[in-house]
């Protein structure tokens, strides 16, 4: 199962208020591509769970082999992190 965030997070990469330089994201986003999988929320890591990040999906998911296997095979879960996902 592929576990996205139910909502974005209020420091999303995806918005003027994330934590990492333009430069970070960049390289970031490169990566991701590159390895064609997800951007993990870093709230959800802080919980101790890996979640993709719900604006990674909505934006860029369509872009990632990964995902898009996971929406074949309808294993997408939209949900928050929980504490028996740590």
């Amino acid at each position: 199962m592929l576990k996205v965030m139910k909502a974005p997070c209020s420091e999303c990469l995806f918005t003027e208020n994330k934590i990492v330089s333009d430069a970070r994201r960049r390289q970031l986003l490169r990566k991701i591509s590159k390895d064609q999988t997800h951007f993990i929320c870093h709230k959800a890591t802080i919980e101790g769970a890996e979640y993709c990040c719900r604006n990674f999906y909505d934006r860029l998911g369509h872009t990632s082999n990964m995902i898009r296997i996971a929406e074949r095979l309808n294993m997408i879960e939209f949900s928050l992190p929980t504490k028996a996902d740590a």
